[in-house]
């Protein structure tokens, strides 16, 4: 099992990996067995013991780079998102604002129903941090990300200011996070692949026509 390198701070809770190449490895590996107990027994299995066994490091070391649990989940927390924007960058969107809208939401559910663990990981996630006081944030931290992954890909219209791109793109964003958390909780307790296509395609629709009701309220030609 290795020992701590030297370690740097990066913000309150969150300690970095420092310098070497074996401290950035043992971090690494930190998050990965964290991500892994959440994804196999979910939050409740978060325990530190249990992390830096599925990680095969001391647990002195897991407290050397981590100095609680809200830290190591927001490490996992943006190792996810780092992984979701490696796989849509693989497919660059083309095409007008709605056959974008289009692309993006059935990419969003073929990467959701390739990773139906780390989606449920996900939404534990959520849960425990709107129920423990103090870290709210990182529910707020986890929304905003995916905001701003999916609204950068939405709208490229030269016509528009820069200001009304990003209001416009963040709105549409929103919605279209309403809808997917709406439909991973209906597919994971149904388990109906065809009622899961059909949503899909009504919240494209759904989502298409929002899209024009605020091109229409920006008086966009």
């Amino acid at each position: 099992m290795d020992e701590p390198a030297d370690a740097q701070i990066r913000k309150p809770g969150l300690k970095g990996a420092g310098g070497t190449r074996k401290g950035v490895e043992t971090r690494a590996r930190i998050i990965r067995g964290a991500r892994e107990v959440l994804e196999s027994g979910g939050i409740e299995a978060l325990t530190t013991r249990k992390i830096a066994a599925s990680a095969n490091v001391r647990l002195a070391t897991l407290h050397y780079y981590f100095d609680s649990k809200e830290a190591i989940l927001l490490a996992v927390l943006d190792e996810m998102i780092a992984d979701m924007r490696s796989r849509y960058h693989t497919a660059p969107l083309v095409g007008t604002p709605e056959e974008r809208i289009a692309t993006l939401l059935r990419l969003i559910w073929y990467y959701i129903g390739e990773t139906k663990d780390r989606q449920l990981a996900q939404i534990e996630l959520t849960l425990y941090a709107l129920r423990t006081k103090g870290s709210e944030w990182l529910a707020e931290r986890q929304y905003a990300a995916y905001i701003d992954f999916y609204s950068q890909f939405i709208l490229d219209d030269p016509r528009m200011s820069e200001e009304d791109r990003l209001r416009i793109s963040r709105a549409v964003a929103r919605f279209m996070l309403i809808g997917i958390d709406g439909l991973i909780l209906q597919n994971f307790a149904l388990h109906d692949e065809a009622i899961a296509r059909e949503s899909v395609e009504v919240l494209v629709e759904a989502t298409q026509a929002y899209l024009r009701r605020l091109y229409r309220s920006n008086q966009v030609e």
